[in-house]
């Protein structure tokens, strides 16, 4: 639709990889060759985020960091294509399923900040707050939870000026988010907030298993993200 995309499973992963700070994601150097072209071709995703994309390894690495190394498997269309490599060898909050789940928020939650911008027009160094409300967290063993989606995503989205900030709640979560936003903007705190969200890996698993157990398909497939754009009145757009 006009306000977003429904990106393939090939090119989110390396969305995945150009999102990832820690070095952490291997992709298969034919995988990458295949879809990398696609994905420079989105009119959303910058030059920057491309050349954030690695050449890719030797398939035989894949194999031997996910059966030696603890690594998180990457998968399409059944074949292994990647992987997730832990972040430390004994924080379980720093696991390679935990990186692939806060990877998947993150660049879902930045795919969606890219949308808005383009959707709405708006400058991007007129954004000065973001407001992440996905079901995930990040952090380690001495703050789990205390990292900031937010403005981790900001940065990959090439927000310059934004600071940000977590706000949880489960499901609940964006109503909380934009009761939040609308309220900075309306005190005058700031001008322009964008609330997002990332998806979350862990709900499509514990839906999809009770579409299993019930022999139905799985009908919770994809990873959804969102974002809001709240700013000062223009005169035109609607109002909280």
């Amino acid at each position: 639709g006009k306000y977003g995309e429904i990106m393939p499973q090939e090119e989110f992963l390396l969305l995945m990889q150009a999102c990832d700070v820690f070095d952490l994601v291997r992709l298969d150097k034919e995988f990458v060759a295949t879809v990398k072209p696609a994905f420079a071709r989105n009119e959303v995703i910058t030059e920057e985020l491309v050349s954030r994309i690695q050449d890719g390894v030797d398939n035989a690495e894949i194999y031997r960091l996910v059966n030696d190394e603890h690594g998180e498997g990457l998968y399409c269309n059944g074949t292994l294509i990647g992987v997730v490599n832990r972040a430390h060898d004994i924080d379980v909050n720093l696991s390679s399923h935990v990186m692939h789940e806060n990877l998947v928020s993150k660049a879902s939650s930045v795919l969606a900040l890219l949308h808005a911008v383009k959707a709405t027009g708006i400058v991007k160094e007129d954004v000065e707050y973001v407001i992440d409300c996905a079901e995930e967290a990040c952090g380690d063993m001495n703050q789990r939870g205390g990292g900031n989606f937010a403005k981790a995503a900001a940065e990959l989205a090439g927000l310059p000026n934004a600071t940000g900030s977590d706000t949880r709640g489960f499901c609940a979560g964006p109503a909380h988010a934009l009761v939040e936003g609308a309220a900075l903007v309306a005190a005058g705190v700031y001008k322009c907030v964008l609330v997002t969200a990332g998806g979350c890996t862990a709900k499509l698993g514990m839906n999809g298993k009770d579409h299993v157990k019930k022999g139905l398909p799985i009908l919770e497939d994809m990873i959804g993200g969102f974002c809001a754009v709240i700013a000062a009145d223009d005169g035109v757009s609607p109002e909280f």
